[in-house]
């Protein structure tokens, strides 16, 4: 057996002090020397700082944008002021430290209307939820209802009858804090602009620090979506947090950012996972880069009951300048391998669907935690992927790629018409595109080059599962003109007759007991319209082809 030394070491702490951040008189601050900002004079740091601790003694400090305070130990303002500018950041690398006194943190929302929303979560303890805008009308502050899966006024906090139209009608409503790690829905101000444009957050509170948790509420399959949020001065990243050993078995490691306007034509939410991002075709979105930001609010979906767990291993020195802006982000994520390929689906009116598809390191053809994220959206028109006949707005595929592979696809829209699904990007073995990407419509037997071009058909309205596939090769096939390859529908008091890939010759609409009520010749095309029959009447379209073959489909006008 083999014998060891052990003794005692002795580590000399020192601390070090400046009236303008730039002279120490100590020297200047390190990881086993605290630094302590004194003086009247206010002190503008230009410049990162590390030290032990930071003790704010007097003066009104401010960190420039794009720098960070990085800390072992605590921090404290005794007197004085502190504040982090929007990309800012506090960082501290030990949690057994408690924070005092007040900080301000600084942070922009992108390019925001009056009626638009973001979601917050604050990073500090002990600022006023009312407050932090107190020219949103009380009503638009929300919580999430997990067991109904709503939006909720009263769960903020308090009940808001009784507040001015800006909500700060006494003294109790500026006092309820957000509640750790806890998201909220918070519509801009009254008195924000109706054009784009920036609204600047300001949190005020002991900064967060240390492992913070938050209990998750479990209302059984389908209702175990929480409204989670960053409580650090900070931004973490995403990746660590869905990998941490705790999150990774109690959530399903998909996250979703709101970022919605007051627009029916684009859904609520953007969907983020190992995989990828899907964005949801709002203005102001972009790949948020594995970074979640300081203030941000986010959904994760339970597995069951839990919490989730924040520590300060989650916490990078990102400076993104706006939430959902693009930037360089150095996380674990680099080393997957990640071929894949985002489709769009889209009308002439601006409906707006993105799903995406990957061959991914760690993924199979089945559920993957992490790695496919489940769609939750709203809104008018749905591209997803399916496993298990369940729609997925991000799926991974198992690596090596097969050429071979059929990806199920499902459409969902609400009101029929004419529809283009097309690639967005792609990346991986697709960018070079000797790996083409086909679209096969089952209805119309049609197999389409995606990488030449998008693809525009006619749909009825309803959900779709069976339709679409995603496929790498051609096959061929001998198309049969059927009653299932005719879409029809109202437009403008008339009926749209689309027939696929098949050019009709005529057509002729009977009502229920048989009787011509119309007929239109001589066609010469895969679409057309035509007129017949009163209102809720139960009509008979019989259409035929160039090549004779005669179809009959019942429709109500």
């Amino acid at each position: 057996m083999g014998t060891g030394n052990s003794g005692t070491a002795t580590v000399t702490l020192t601390s070090t002090s400046s009236s303008d951040g730039i002279s120490w008189t100590n020297g200047a601050p390190t990881g086993t020397k605290d630094a302590v900002l004194t003086g009247a004079s206010p002190i503008v740091l230009g410049a990162d700082l590390n030290a032990c601790s930071l003790t704010v003694n007097g003066p009104a400090v401010s960190v420039t944008s794009g720098f960070d305070v990085t800390l072992i130990g605590a921090m404290t303002v005794s007197s004085g002021s502190f504040t982090l500018n929007n990309n800012a950041n506090l960082i501290q690398n030990n949690s057994n430290y408690t924070n005092s006194g007040n900080i301000i943190v600084k942070r922009n929302t992108s390019a925001l209307k009056r009626l638009d929303y973001t979601l917050w979560s604050s990073p500090v303890t002990g600022q006023g939820i009312y407050a932090f805008s107190p020219f949103t009308f009380a009503n638009r502050f929300y919580a999430y209802r997990t067991n109904t899966n709503v939006f909720n006024t009263a769960d903020v906090g308090m009940n808001v009858t009784g507040l001015d139209a800006n909500g700060v009608n006494g003294t109790d409503a500026n006092s309820i804090p957000f509640s750790q790690a806890k998201g909220y829905l918070i519509r801009m101000p009254w008195n924000h602009p109706t054009a784009p444009a920036i609204w600047n957050g300001s949190f005020t509170g002991v900064p967060n620090n240390g492992n913070i948790t938050y209990t998750l509420t479990n209302g059984g399959a389908g209702n175990r979506f929480n409204l989670v949020g960053n409580p650090y001065p900070s931004p973490i990243d995403a990746v660590a947090f869905v990998t941490n050993t705790n999150n990774n078995t109690i959530t399903t490691g998909t996250l979703y950012f709101w970022r919605k306007t007051n627009n029916a034509l684009s859904p609520s939410y953007c969907t983020w996972t190992l995989g990828g991002f899907v964005t949801n075709g709002e203005a102001q979105v972009f790949d948020p880069n594995d970074v979640i930001q300081t203030g941000q609010g986010f959904f994760v979906e339970g597995t069951g009951s839990g919490t989730v767990n924040f520590d300060n291993t989650m916490r990078i020195n990102n400076h993104a300048n706006q939430f959902f802006r693009t930037t360089a982000a150095t996380t674990t994520n680099t080393t997957l391998e990640r071929n894949r390929i985002w489709l769009n689906a889209t009308n002439a009116t601006g409906l707006f669907s993105q799903a995406m598809v990957g061959y991914i390191t760690n993924a199979t053809q089945g559920v993957d935690a992490a790695i496919d994220g489940k769609y939750i959206n709203d809104g008018d028109i749905a591209l997803t992927s399916l496993i298990d006949d369940v729609p997925y707005a991000i799926q991974g595929r198992a690596l090596p790629f097969d050429a071979s592979d059929v990806v199920p696809m499902n459409f969902k829209v609400s009101t029929a018409g004419n529809y283009t699904i097309a690639i967005d990007h792609v990346d991986g073995l697709f960018t070079a595109g000797t790996q083409l990407v086909y679209l096969k419509d089952n209805l119309t037997a049609t197999i389409h080059n995606l990488s030449g071009g998008a693809y525009t058909f006619t749909s009825d309205a309803g959900t779709f599962n069976n339709r679409f596939e995603l496929v790498y090769q051609t096959q061929l096939t001998n198309p049969v003109f059927t009653v299932n390859a005719v879409v029809i529908y109202n437009h403008n008091n008339a009926f749209v007759v689309n027939s696929g890939n098949f050019t009709m010759s005529s057509i002729k609409v009977f009502d229920i007991r048989g009787r011509l009520i119309e007929e239109k010749t001589g066609i010469n095309a895969n679409e057309t319209t035509i007129k017949g029959g009163l209102a809720n009447q139960v009509l008979l379209v019989q259409i035929t082809t160039e090549d004779g073959v005669v179809v009959t489909k019942k429709v109500i006008r």
